[in-house]
């Protein structure tokens, strides 16, 4: 009798334990075919002076789908990978509805990788965005917030060839030039943090059309708070990535003594680090930036040698080049009155309590901020050749003894 009741129990938990989950379990009731769905790879705003808001979709072309190999599907003749559709409303939410109504099937945000900001929208204020964007659901905030001073339907609409998928060749060169700075990583989670950090100085990767009309990174766009306020160039986006902290494989020219000979002397920084530290000071604020650099020779001026005396001289001029683009960055941010070095963040990390009572005076201290600059470049590999190869020309023409032996 005991083994009969016992058995009943467990018979009767597992059908409990089949009934509770068959209740909890939510299952494919809300599925929907693929068909059936406008796959959005992109989003473009634009200021619309009429309407308000212009949103720019690129949309994965069914007919159209790239290959395995990279490469238009055979059946797809010459269809683009991508559609362009275009919807205007007050906001960014109501302009996505009216695309809605707009193209057959329903659209599709959670697989957007780019969200590009034109130049006007971007300098009257980007948090009308960063609301909807980071409440909405359907967004993932690994996307992409990239700016650019061309209308961004004109970048959406540009080739990325050989890319055939626009959306994917902007965010490969994003991600490339990120993988040597990462200021430029330019995903929503990390522009919404500098966004929010005491600072309050997002950055974003700044996209241009080159004179082929194919999409280049022009360098960063920063912002004051919300607002669009300058553009950094290469050199100056790399003042402000040693600035910042880490930086990989970096390559810097320097001149040659006659500048009307060769190229210059190429310098590659496998990689550096920044050490930040602050002073309170009367009046202001001194910081401290101490970089370590590590480095490796791509290419001598012609004629010339490297020996210990020349390899001492290049790591000097390596890092003063570093200082002084630092230095240059700095003045064009206190020029603009934005903090896109985060000075003010790593302050607060720093002096919690100074940081408390200084905060509301940051905008008129941080433009009087003195820097201190503390480079040292190490050259630890030379790639074998400790001469030019035009060193061991002759007039002659002959070889030198030893050379190709």
């Amino acid at each position: 009798m005991k083994a009969f009741r016992i058995r009943w129990w467990q018979r009767t938990r597992a059908l409990m334990v089949v009934g509770v989950g068959s209740v909890l379990l939510t299952g494919c009731y809300d599925i929907q075919e693929v068909d059936n769905m406008n796959l959005v790879l992109a989003i473009g705003v634009d200021e619309d002076r009429a309407r308000g808001v212009n949103v720019t979709a690129e949309i994965v072309n069914p007919a159209s789908v790239p290959s395995s190999g990279g490469g238009e599907s055979s059946t797809s003749g010459e269809r683009r990978a991508t559609l362009i559709r275009q919807a205007t409303g007050v906001s960014i939410e109501d302009a996505i509805g009216n695309l809605e109504r707009e193209v057959p099937h329903s659209v599709y945000l959670a697989q957007n990788m780019l969200v590009v900001f034109g130049q006007s929208y971007a300098k009257h204020g980007v948090e009308r965005a960063f609301d909807y964007l980071e409440r909405d659901r359907a967004f993932r905030r690994n996307q992409l917030f990239l700016a650019t001073p061309e209308r961004a339907s004109d970048v959406l609409s540009a080739s990325a060839e050989p890319e055939a998928l626009n959306a994917l060749g902007i965010r490969e060169l994003v991600e490339q030039t990120s993988r040597q700075l990462p200021i430029v990583q330019s995903e929503q989670q990390q522009v919404m943090k500098e966004y929010l950090s005491p600072s309050q100085a997002p950055v974003m990767a700044s996209i241009a059309l080159n004179d082929s009309q194919h999409p280049v990174v022009q360098g960063i766009a920063v912002f004051r708070a919300g607002h669009l306020v300058d553009t950094l160039s290469i050199r100056e986006m790399q003042g402000l990535g040693w600035m910042l902290g880490r930086t990989r494989q970096v390559a810097i020219r320097l001149p040659c003594r006659d500048k009307e000979n060769g190229t210059g002397t190429t310098i590659r920084l496998l990689d550096s680090d920044t050490r930040f530290d602050s002073e309170p000071v009367p009046g202001g604020l001194r910081v401290r930036l101490t970089v370590h650099a590590r480095a490796e020779i791509g290419q001598l001026c012609p004629y010339e040698q490297l020996d210990e005396q020349k390899l001492a001289q290049l790591n000097q001029m390596a890092s003063a080049y570093i200082g002084q683009s630092m230095q240059l960055v700095l003045n064009k941010l206190q020029r603009d009155d934005v903090d896109a070095c985060q000075f003010g963040r790593r302050v607060f990390m720093q002096h919690p309590a100074y940081w408390r009572r200084i905060s509301a005076s940051w905008p008129t201290i941080f433009p009087k901020v003195q820097m201190d600059c503390q480079v040292k470049v190490q050259t630890i590999r030379t790639n074998l050749a400790f001469s030019a190869p035009e060193s061991t020309v002759s007039r002659s023409s002959a070889v030198p003894s030893g050379v190709g032996r």
